[in-house]
């Protein structure tokens, strides 16, 4: 029925001894045929049950907030990621799905979006009180309201950062690499990368290209900073062979300063 046999079934059991209380054909083998249904990868769905056989005895609830979901337009692998991501909304009240779907839609989220999904995540991992407090953050920075509810649409996920890390980012990409804010609002999630292991090794190397002329076109910090680190080492150290090694010091050499 669930993908577990043996001592992987007697972890499962003693880490959700409530569910032998229940009915198997009524509500187990259901609820493991739903989450199924929803999470078509076999090692996802072992994951799933394993990080929340608690939602195995709620069934009917289970049911209702997926059909809700389903009627706002979460669908196929979109509902296996919230599922991964926070299965607990599946066992919420419904009024409380409701509101967050409320609140989604009142920041400018389309029900049927896509991005639905990761703001609905978002909110609920935020009280109301946390979200201003990180919105006027951004604002103390310069950016409107709409400005910075435009950084939430593109990347939800960037509300869930620590005000510590989102301060940081703000002064370094405003500040020391002077970004015009028209950046930072439609890429957002630069503001979410590592400053120790991306965004200054690669300013570092950034500044040591320029400084020294190597490319015949400068390119920018930005296009510098979001390639992948496979395509960044190719392109902008192993490329330079007379100055590889010193690229590379740039680079690597920012966590012995660190």
């Amino acid at each position: 029925m669930s993908g577990f046999q043996g001592r992987e079934l007697c972890s499962f059991i003693s880490k959700n001894p409530s569910i032998l209380t229940h009915s198997l054909k009524k509500t187990l083998v259901p609820s493991v045929e739903a989450i199924r249904k929803i999470v078509c990868d076999q090692k996802d769905f072992i994951l799933v049950l394993h990080r929340c056989g608690w939602i195995l005895p709620k069934y009917k609830r289970f049911m209702d907030n997926v059909f809700f979901l389903e009627r706002c337009g979460i669908l196929g692998t979109h509902f296996a990621l919230l599922l991964k991501l926070h299965p607990r909304i599946f066992i919420a009240q419904q009024s409380t799905i409701e509101n967050l779907v409320s609140r989604a839609v009142d920041l400018g989220f389309r029900e049927n979006s896509r991005m639905l999904v990761h703001a609905i995540h978002t909110l609920s991992c935020l009280s109301n009180k946390t979200f201003e407090r990180k919105l006027k953050l951004i604002n103390s920075f310069g950016f409107s309201n709409d400005e910075g509810l435009q950084m939430f649409k593109r990347t939800p996920t960037l509300f869930r950062t620590s005000e510590m890390k989102l301060k940081v980012g703000m002064k370094f990409f405003l500040h020391t690499v002077v970004l015009p804010k028209s950046v930072l609002i439609h890429r957002p999630q630069i503001l979410m990368y590592s400053m120790e292991d991306r965004v200054l090794p690669r300013y570092k190397v950034f500044q040591l290209l320029k400084s020294k002329n190597l490319c015949k076109k400068v390119p920018s910090y930005i296009h510098v900073l979001c390639l992948s680190e496979e395509m960044f080492l190719d392109k902008y150290i192993s490329q330079f062979r007379e100055n590889a090694e010193e690229l590379l010091v740039a680079y690597k050499g920012h966590y012995r300063e660190a």
